[in-house]
């Protein structure tokens, strides 16, 4: 670039593009470096000068028609820019270009990421309105649109996307993963066996595959697949020839000691311990590797013969076995389904927190909030952003307290306990948590409880593998476990569930549950037995 074709801003030392810059063509073919121009037109926009930057984008964009929009290298110097630096630069640009599709699209990409779903559906339909037929643009939308709770809008924009690209593994395994939301397991098990033609060896989608399977009820056709699991990235190796086999393939395996671990959120773990003792009554020696958290409350359990925690080097032993396998490898069924109780505090534990809780006519836990762990099938576009969908404010649960007479436990942990310290009016909560040092002193807690009323968690998991009754407010896009179509649980014999009738209204299910509680509370005084108090 000629100097010429340059002017100095007052005061600096550094060149500008002048106004007619973004109309001028290459004196000579092939003398532009568009690298070079790049670099400048970042640099100017880094400083805040959009307009100037945005001429020299633009010139860039039409350079490389075929790549990416520029914006999207300013975009990729975030945090050291801010979002509303990079966010100035493309309004800037647009007003250049509103018509460049590249440009649009990046924007709404950004939007999407930076958090403002509104912006990038916005953004997506005017690059929809621009080019009607682009299968990544719809598949963009199902999501965002899915995320805003539009399932059956989602669904439509995904199945355009793969009308439009029937190759794309992305767009079929979206499709499948929305469909399964949609509780359309049929459709939705076609769309996954499309994206596996395409990717046979694809961890998530033989995952997505087999959680379709497990919510559907289809047990024994899903706990194959359901192992895809152990070979979706971050999941720590093991060698494979050291895998606890089947039962229905396995030699006599009495005398040989096995090792159960972790892998995910406490809850699947607590779901699984109930394995445990059919291990060792096979003559296995069973050493589990658990969480820090876990440890007291598993150490204590019948048929375990040592624990140690996770991350750690495991003790010696001749088969490993993750938690979330052993359904599989006693081939689970509905019917044949370990059933609770299988943990139980520490009587002199339990009689400690006894004497330290309040009396109240009738005692119930309270648990609001998700803590964020890994997730499954479908990674969130950002960390927590399932554990968000899952969770519901302390002050969404008033209608519990709308009856005297009932005394509140909060069994919340992580920063969402906080709340309890300003729960909502005629709702008293006692927060007994920062005394409780891990599981063991959780469940001795919940021995003195008549009721634990929780969100997806490890502590609803705990209730149930107690026995108490519970009421789980769960989530539209329910995980498999919880099945669908059904107020109970063949896992936990003492839940309820009431879940949403819309993605993210928790309004109707906390409506039901204190419907339930007035039931309850109409039988409290009479022996605790485990029972369901099905929703009406």
């Amino acid at each position: 670039m000629a100097l010429a074709d340059t002017q100095r801003e007052p005061g600096s030392s550094d060149y500008w593009p002048g106004d007619g810059f973004a109309a001028a063509s290459p004196r000579v073919p092939g003398e532009i470096d568009v690298d070079g121009l790049l670099l400048l037109g970042i640099s100017i926009a880094a400083r805040g000068q959009t307009a100037r930057a945005a001429a020299i984008l633009d010139r860039v964009a039409r350079e490389r028609p075929d790549a990416a929009h520029p914006c999207g290298d300013l975009a990729g110097l975030l945090p050291r820019l801010t979002r509303a630096q990079v966010d100035s630069q493309y309004r800037a640009c647009l007003r250049i270009a509103p018509e460049d599709t590249r440009l649009t699209r990046a924007f709404a990409d950004f939007l999407w990421a930076a958090g403002d779903s509104d912006g990038a559906i916005a953004a997506l339909r005017e690059v929809l309105r621009q080019d009607p037929s682009s299968a990544a643009t719809h598949r963009a939308m199902g999501l965002a649109l899915a995320e805003h709770g539009h399932i059956a809008d989602a669904i439509w924009h995904l199945e355009q996307a793969v009308g439009s690209d029937a190759g794309s593994t992305e767009g079929w395994a979206s499709l499948g993963r929305l469909l399964r939301t949609a509780r359309r397991f049929r459709s939705a098990l076609a769309a996954y066996d499309q994206a596996l033609i395409r990717a046979p060896d694809d961890a998530l989608i033989r995952l997505g595959r087999a959680e379709v399977l497990l919510q559907a009820g289809r047990w024994t056709e899903a706990w194959p697949d359901y192992e895809w699991r152990l070979r979706v990235a971050g999941n720590p190796p093991r060698p494979r020839s050291r895998q606890h086999p089947p039962l229905s393939s396995a030699e006599d395996l009495a005398g040989s000691t096995v090792l159960l671990t972790h892998e995910t959120g406490a809850g699947d773990t607590v779901q699984c311990l109930r394995y445990v003792r059919l291990l060792a009554e096979r003559g296995m020696r069973v050493l589990a590797q658990v969480p820090a958290p876990l440890m007291r409350l598993v150490r204590a359990m019948p048929g375990v013969a040592g624990v140690a925690v996770a991350g750690q080097e495991p003790p010696p032993h001749d088969l490993h076995c993750p938690f979330l396998s052993l359904p599989g490898v006693f081939a689970t069924t509905q019917a044949t389904i370990p059933r609770p109780p299988y943990l139980t505090a520490e009587p002199a534990l339990a009689a400690a927190w006894r004497q330290r809780l309040p009396v109240g006519d009738l005692r119930i836990g309270l648990v609001w909030a998700a803590r964020a762990h890994p997730g499954s099938a479908e990674p969130p576009r950002e960390p927590g952003v399932a554990d968000r969908r899952r969770s519901v404010a302390l002050a969404a649960l008033a209608p519990l307290s709308a009856t005297p007479g009932r005394c509140f436990i909060s069994l919340q942990a992580g920063a969402a306990a906080d709340q309890a310290r300003s729960p909502p009016a005629g709702m008293a909560v006692f927060d007994p948590m920062p005394d409780v040092a891990d599981f063991a002193d959780t469940a001795a807690i919940i021995a003195n409880l008549d009721l634990v009323v929780s969100v997806d968690t490890a502590v609803a998991h705990l209730a149930g593998a107690m026995g108490r009754p519970v009421f789980l407010l769960d989530r539209y896009d329910n995980c498999w476990r919880w099945l669908s179509g059904r107020a109970d649980s063949p896992w936990y014999p003492s839940m309820t569930i009431f879940r949403q009738e819309r993605m993210g209204d928790w309004t109707a299910p906390i409506a039901r549950a204190a419907a339930a509680l007035d039931s309850l509370a109409a039988f409290h005084g009479l022996p605790h037995q485990n029972v369901s108090w099905m929703e009406a």
